[in-house]
């Protein structure tokens, strides 16, 4: 009985061990999976009144690795951001965080604790779409969601979901800092 118990086990684990935590089998195709964060994203943004400004950054996937073995499993983790463009004041901040995080606790998404630095937070979907809220510096604030697709890539940027295009910041990378106004959110 022992030998079977163990076999299960290895067996599970050098799969990947989602036998053993139960975690949600990837969504299909990293198509698919693009079709899943974006239709995450589009729920969230659409949930926030008044609507905010934001440019939406390229669709990346990065290749998962077996824990245990360091190999390739077969699957990626595919996933996008938006950069929110609307100056939101400290003020509206906790507002706009209330907004999206009971807007996701009602979807299904199980939410994390709220980290008071940043702040953050983020919620996992029973299908493994994680969404994520982060503020950064200059108050940038973004919003990302990302899931696991199967695919033998790599990883990298996905072809055909280059997002749109940032103004340049000083040092010649893209600039997030928010730049639109707005009677409400910018109070």
């Amino acid at each position: 009985m022992v030998t079977v118990g163990m076999a299960v086990l290895v067996s599970g684990c050098l799969g990947g061990c989602s036998v053993l935590w139960d975690d949600p089998e990837p969504i299909g195709n990293v198509k698919q999976a693009v079709k899943r964060v974006d239709s995450a994203l589009d729920d969230t943004f659409k949930a926030i009144r008044p609507r905010l400004k934001w440019r939406e950054g390229p669709a990346e996937s990065s290749e998962n690795r077996n824990s245990f073995t360091n190999t390739a499993n077969g699957e990626v983790s595919v996933g996008r951001r938006r950069y929110v463009r609307t100056k939101v004041s400290k003020v509206k901040l906790t507002e706009l965080m209330k907004t999206v995080y009971g807007h996701w606790r009602a979807a299904g998404y199980k939410m994390s604790e709220v980290h008071a630095v940043g702040p953050s937070f983020s919620g996992t979907a029973s299908d493994g779409c994680v969404l994520s809220f982060r503020m950064g510096g200059y108050g940038n604030i973004s919003i990302s969601a990302g899931v696991d697709a199967l695919s033998s890539a790599l990883g990298g940027p996905i072809e055909g979901e280059e997002g749109d295009k940032f103004p340049k910041a000083p040092n010649g990378g893209p600039d997030y800092t928010p730049d639109v106004q707005d009677p409400y959110w910018s109070k």
